[in-house]
């Protein structure tokens, strides 16, 4: 029998300064779900993911947006400042959940996470408090997934979308 440990963020602020990354050729921020683009200043807020024939269409749908800088605008040197009503992506932090293709999602652990690490080193169980968090997240990368022809993803390098077959 295996005992379950529970994550604990220790607010670091790790994870709040390395918000952009290259993914599958583009680069990327910090994902955010509709709802949650009014934490942040208009400006640095683009979209991320959307779906439809091509971005201009009428019928284009934007599933996610994302933060265009780092650090976030909201770390300060005790921590996060709306940590009550962070976004998906910060709660869920340093766990996501993939599509396996199989049904059951892949849970992906971030390393870098200090507290994430330790935990690793001891259980073999762990359970998350952004576990429905992950799962909002985890929706938007299952329904991409199904037609990457009209899945689209916003290169903040280029300022363009990219369709989701093309990218490497």
């Amino acid at each position: 029998m295996s005992e379950t440990a529970e994550f604990t963020c220790i607010r670091c602020g790790k994870c709040c300064s390395s918000l952009l990354s290259e993914d599958r050729g583009i680069l990327r921020g910090l994902t955010l779900l509709p709802e949650e683009a009014h934490l942040f200043p208009e400006d640095v807020v683009r979209p991320a993911i959307g779906v439809g024939r091509r971005p201009h269409d009428i019928k284009f749908r934007v599933l996610a947006y994302q933060l265009v800088v780092e650090p976030c605008p909201h770390l300060e040197e005790t921590g996060c400042a709306v940590y009550g009503d962070r976004p998906s992506s910060c709660r869920q932090f340093p766990f996501s959940l993939e599509p396996s293709g199989d049904g059951g999602p892949l849970l992906g652990v971030d390393l870098n996470c200090p507290s994430a690490a330790r935990l690793l080193d001891a259980y073999t169980q762990i359970s998350f408090e952004g576990r429905d968090a992950a799962e909002r997240l985890l929706r938007i990368k299952e329904r991409v997934a199904q037609n990457p022809r009209r899945a689209w993803f916003y290169d903040l390098r280029t300022d363009r979308w990219v369709r989701g077959d093309r990218l490497d």
